[in-house]
């Protein structure tokens, strides 16, 4: 993947997006969603919160950068046949 210039993404109002990059050696990420949420909103969404959660726990537990890395490759063969 080159990152060459910025892809744009459009996200469903609701839809959101936990965008990971990396800047300076260190890890970075964002989320986004497809609509604002209003501060008077009783309560979050569930998809926002998460990857709000899922955000959090990539910037504060770098040993979950393994442990997901390590499902990922267990898994991976079985994530082709799905498909």
């Amino acid at each position: 993947m080159a990152a060459d210039k910025p892809v744009s993404v459009e996200l469903e109002a609701n839809e959101f997006a936990l965008i990971v990059g990396e800047e300076d050696g260190e890890m970075s990420v964002r989320v986004v969603g497809g609509a604002e949420i209003s501060d008077d909103a009783p309560e979050m969404p569930a998809p926002a919160e998460i990857i709000l959660a899922l955000a959090m726990r990539l910037l504060r537990d770098p040993e979950f950068h393994d442990e997901v890395l390590d499902w990922y490759y267990e898994h991976q063969d079985d994530m082709g046949d799905e498909e």
